[in-house]
């Protein structure tokens, strides 16, 4: 196709001109049957995704619809983003039924009949939009190159988005945490009895760390190996098996391979330091679950106050990770109703969990 350019380095410096926009006819579009209804503008995203997946026979990851100020153009114009780093221009055929949809998820609640030009922003689990006015007077028609690049997906750039959170976890990163075993081991065994659990027996995990390994590409931490040789789990108790522990860290995992290194960083929440100021890293290991997709985790990778292997809180509910004990056996401690140093947040605090 003539109307597709290559992502590169040059393309900063390329004008309107030296793009094609071939017009596209958006036939994916529906009788609009409840018109001002909220999901419109949802079935109208996903029309417009459709069809231009299906002109271009390739995966759509973003799709810029710009609309027509009527002063430098009356036209509508799509700039899709596609697999394979390619770029698609657009003409959006403005069709009866493409005017009745557009007319009714782009109402001004303030002015119906003023016209404001924008640039709406289409991809799976994305719908937005802003005015021109946002942006430099002259980008999208003269250095439209320019332009583009605001808009790059993260798909584009996954190698160099990829390269900045290893940059920035690296200098963190301590796999080998201090652990007295035997201690570990006899506060666990207190555990068990003292709250009459019923303990589902350890068993040869190597298959399930050589999973891990393949994956993370570092190796399974031997601490939790260790604590791991206790049990497989706990009955009606948030402690985990090696089985669960993995599924969540892999759930996790993934969330933290699809944001950003900008996303994953909280710079306005605080933890006093002894934690990174992350929602989620590789190096948190969930092993307690709090339910509700909240979590206790072993952090191997901590901030420049905090230790390796201490337990921290971190999930759904949290921006970023908080201190909970200094190490693994205090955590245990405390399980048993021990008084202990435990902290949060906020404060060092003396705990019993009785």
């Amino acid at each position: 196709m003539r109307n597709i350019t290559a992502y590169t380095a040059n393309l900063k410096e390329m004008k309107w001109n030296d793009f094609n926009f071939d017009p596209i006819t958006i036939d994916t579009l529906a009788k609009l049957e409840t018109p001002e209804h909220y999901k419109n503008s949802f079935a109208f995203r996903d029309a417009l995704l459709k069809a231009v997946q299906k002109f271009s026979n390739q995966e759509v990851y973003k799709l810029l619809v710009i609309t027509p100020d009527n002063i430098s153009t009356s036209n509508f114009y799509g700039i899709a983003f596609l697999e394979g780093k390619n770029i698609l221009t657009l003409q959006i055929e403005n069709t009866p039924i493409f005017k009745e949809w557009f007319d009714d998820i782009d109402l001004d609640e303030d002015d119906a009949d003023k016209i404001t030009p924008k640039i709406y922003s289409f991809a799976e689990n994305l719908y937005s939009s802003q005015s021109t006015s946002n942006l430099t007077e002259g980008l999208i028609y003269n250095d439209t190159g320019a332009f583009i690049t605001q808009f790059i997906p993260n798909q584009f750039i996954a190698e160099k988005l990829a390269k900045e959170k290893v940059d920035f976890l690296e200098p963190f990163i301590q796999l080998n945490a201090y652990n007295n075993f035997e201690e570990l081991s006899q506060n666990f065994k207190k555990l068990i009895d003292s709250k009459q659990l019923n303990v589902c027996p350890p068993k040869n995990n190597e298959a399930i760390y050589n999973q891990f390994e393949k994956e993370a590409n570092f190796p399974f931490p031997s601490l939790i190996k260790d604590y791991l040789s206790l049990h497989n789990g706990i009955e009606n108790f948030p402690i985990m098996s090696a089985e669960k522990i993995v599924k969540e860290w892999k759930s996790w995992k993934n969330v933290y391979n699809n944001w950003t290194q900008d996303e994953l960083l909280d710079t306005y929440s605080t933890n006093k330091g002894k934690t990174l100021q992350m929602y989620t890293t590789p190096y948190w290991i969930p092993f307690f679950d709090l339910e509700n997709g909240n979590f206790l985790a072993l952090d191997f990778a901590p901030n420049t106050l905090g230790t390796s292997g201490q337990v921290i809180r971190f999930g759904a509910d949290q921006d970023i990770g908080y201190i909970e004990a200094d190490s693994l056996n205090t955590f245990i401690k405390s399980l048993l109703g021990e008084q202990v140093e435990m902290e949060d947040e906020n404060d060092l605090v003396t705990t019993n969990r009785s």
